[in-house]
């Protein structure tokens, strides 16, 4: 699914994905939020208990009770933003409390703290991590505190006469809090204009993908209609045929007894069975679905097309058949190849002048099943062997054939993992022989 980004941050970024690794950023932010709150009240009880003077004392942990009393309502305030789902909100609290527990712990015992350098961290992974305005707004916070305890925090006496040293030194560890900040707000922006522009060119991607499939099954569709075309002419004929038979029963039915009218309406009805696998055949190649690959007895399939092959083909054209008795099974689109049969069996009736034969053979050899279409017509010579499979290339009159159907032929042996070739010589017919690997298959339609 394309990202969507909630707020300009690296946290509403990651919280915005659903992956598995803000599950466990959630957990550590309502950890620590929660071990923060803990610890604070813990040594607050501890300090004003066992502590003397253990309010605010450098003598005391964590300098006291105001420290961390003043930090736990802020690590409270974190855990419970985080079960709210507002992730951004709790990481911005929880640095909050971190930063001012750190300065008020170090505050009784002046700069000479180590705990100041940690002022600088929580600036720059607040830069990083909240973006531009919190993160900067957080580091100014702590520069401001750094500045005021170079100025006013307590100084030991022995430390009196280096009380310039610690100004100096609180004014460059505010300095390098804003810098890091500012380098973390920096590269949180880059960051996300790195992520958006990634988002971007993912989502043209998913439409450029979606585009392609569109153009893919128009395509498909545009050379099943090819065929259909091709098959509605034959049809259209045969149903002539038919229709001169019914109407000749209609004729003399109604000049007949009772008994005649009875046999003749048994003959219409007859005649209608036939003529249904003719429409029928045209609607199911007329369908624009995508195929599914399924197992087959690809046989079994080339027996089928052939019972509605003699429907259609016209009576000057007498089809023989050699297929073996054995099963010969293969993972195919079985739409896709009766598609490619009829348009074998276009293309060789097309062939044929006057009267002539298609022969189609199906067996099984070692690691495949061999197709053969074969027809005693005119043949092709070798430059026009060359070209058969290409796109829009035909010999026919301008307006009589598109080029497309040998071209869905050899789409689908490619797409079925086979190989197609030809054997044809002039004057003396064309056989077309696919071959198709029993022990490969593709998942999904052929392309």
């Amino acid at each position: 699914m394309p990202i969507e980004f909630s707020e300009r941050s690296l946290l509403a970024f990651l919280a915005s994905t659903r992956l598995p690794v803000v599950a466990r950023l959630g957990a550590w932010i309502d950890g620590l939020a929660l071990a923060g709150a803990g610890a604070c009240g813990a040594v607050a009880l501890a300090s004003l208990a066992f502590v003397h003077d253990g309010f605010w004392s450098p003598s005391a942990p964590l300098s006291g009770a105001a420290p961390t009393l003043a930090a736990m309502p802020c690590f409270l305030l974190a855990w419970w933003m985080r079960r709210r789902e507002r992730v951004q909100r709790a990481a911005t609290l929880l640095l909050v409390a971190c930063a001012l527990l750190g300065a008020l712990a170090s505050w009784p015992r002046g700069m000479i703290d180590a705990a100041w350098y940690a002022q600088p961290a929580i600036a720059a992974v607040a830069g990083l991590a909240l973006g531009v305005a919190p993160g900067l707004l957080l580091a100014v916070g702590a520069a401001a505190t750094l500045l005021l305890a170079g100025r006013f925090a307590p100084i030991p006496p022995a430390l009196v006469a280096a009380e310039p040293l610690f100004a100096a030194h609180s004014l460059a560890l505010a300095a390098v809090s804003l810098a890091l900040a500012l380098v973390g707000a920096i590269a949180n922006r880059l960051l996300y204009v790195a992520l958006l522009t990634a988002q971007a060119e993912r989502r043209d991607a998913l439409e450029s993908t979606h585009a392609l499939r569109r153009r893919e099954k128009l395509l498909r569709h545009a050379l099943r209609v090819d065929t259909v075309g091709e098959l509605a002419g034959m049809v259209c004929h045969q149903l002539r045929n038919t229709f001169q038979v019914l109407m000749g029963h209609v004729t003399l039915g109604a000049i007949a007894d009772d008994e005649e009218r009875r046999r003749r309406l048994e003959m219409i009805e007859q005649t209608v069975e036939q003529a249904k696998p003719l429409l029928d055949q045209l609607m199911r190649l007329s369908h624009p679905d995508d195929g599914a690959v399924a197992e087959i007895d690809v046989a079994d399939a080339v027996r089928r097309f052939l019972e509605h092959a003699t429907h259609v083909l016209p009576s000057n054209i007498r089809i023989a058949s050699d297929i073996a008795p054995e099963p010969a099974r293969a993972t195919i689109d079985p739409q896709a190849l009766q598609h490619a049969l009829w348009n074998l069996a276009i293309n060789a009736r097309q062939a044929i002048t006057g009267e002539g034969t298609i022969t189609v053979r199906c067996r099984r050899t070692t690691g495949a099943v061999v197709i053969e279409v074969g027809d005693t017509g005119c043949g092709m010579p070798v430059e026009v062997q060359r070209r058969i499979f290409d796109p829009y290339f035909t010999t026919k009159p301008a307006g009589q054939g598109t080029g497309l159907g040998l071209t869905a032929v050899a789409r689908f042996v490619r797409s079925s993992h086979g190989e197609i070739s030809v054997d044809s010589e002039v004057g003396r017919g064309t056989t077309f022989r696919l071959l198709l690997p029993t022990n490969v298959g593709r998942l999904g339609a052929y392309a």
